[in-house]
């Protein structure tokens, strides 16, 4: 794991470089008034592809744990649309409906966000598989809601459902259903060892035959701790400055360097 671990955050990294400059200078062309309406379509096809591609090798990042931990005050409704967004394309293509039952008034959570969307992401992945593989398409219900003292998400799919013998061992670590080479076994057990880190649970309710319902469950904050309240505070109090200033951009990214308009910035090339 360890291994695969630092080869993911060495692919994120050589591919950030180059997208950064993907990224910016795509921004700057659909700025610029002169250029036709049809170019700056293909350029917004470009941005939204690169974006796309980053919030990958942000997954891979987190993946690789190269993002340090911080829980910080989410809105989970917004955290789950977000994960969506990430599997969107093939959802579509793997015919998946997917209908949201989201609680608009739905208290917000201190979690760590990419932990949290690695626990969503592995839930809606495994019932996308599951459905495709059973009838070629499905129907995700994702649905949140307050439940007593916790905030409830849960994740139910019609695909062929769990047998009442996989069910004991759904959480084991290097247990899994699926062929080989289709499955590690240690997406379940690490979601659920996330959300046990965050004085949550995770289940699961199935009838072979008739889909599975995965279900979170976190507690419901009543007060903010102590540092959070401090930071949340000190931003609404802290006054709006405008100031001035000169930013230097030191980057071996021929790209990166290149994308920053020299009108508000001096630009120098980091040398080797």
């Amino acid at each position: 794991m360890a291994a695969v671990g630092e080869m993911a955050a060495g692919i994120a990294h050589e591919i950030n470089n180059p997208l950064t400059g993907v990224i910016g200078f795509s921004q700057l062309l659909l700025e610029k008034q002169n250029i036709p309406e049809d170019i700056k379509d293909d350029i917004r096809v470009i941005a939204d592809g690169s974006r796309r591609v980053a919030d990958i090798v942000k997954r891979l990042l987190t993946f690789a744990r190269q993002t340090k931990p911080i829980k910080t005050l989410v809105n989970l409704n917004e955290l789950i649309e977000n994960t969506l967004e990430l599997r969107d394309y093939v959802l579509k293509t793997a015919n998946i409906e997917v209908v949201k039952r989201f609680d608009p008034e739905l208290p917000w959570s201190i979690v760590d966000p990419g932990q949290m969307q690695q626990v969503f992401l592995n839930l809606i992945v495994n019932a996308e598989q599951e459905m495709k593989k059973a009838h070629g398409k499905g129907t995700l219900t994702i649905t949140t809601e307050k439940k007593e003292n916790n905030i409830r998400m849960s994740f139910k799919d019609d695909g062929p459902g769990i047998t009442q013998e996989n069910l004991g061992h759904l959480f084991e670590p290097f247990f899994t259903t699926k062929d080989i080479g289709e499955g590690t076994g240690l997406g379940l057990s690490l979601s659920r060892s996330i959300v046990l880190e965050h004085g949550g649970t995770l289940n699961v309710e199935s009838e072979f035959g008739h889909g599975a319902t995965f279900i979170v469950e976190i507690p419901i904050i009543e007060s903010l701790p102590s540092d959070v309240a401090t930071a949340t505070l000190a931003a609404k109090m802290k006054p709006a400055a405008i100031k001035k200033g000169k930013i230097l951009v030191a980057d071996d990214e021929p790209g990166v360097s290149a994308s920053i308009p020299e009108s508000f910035c001096h630009v120098r090339e980091k040398e080797d």
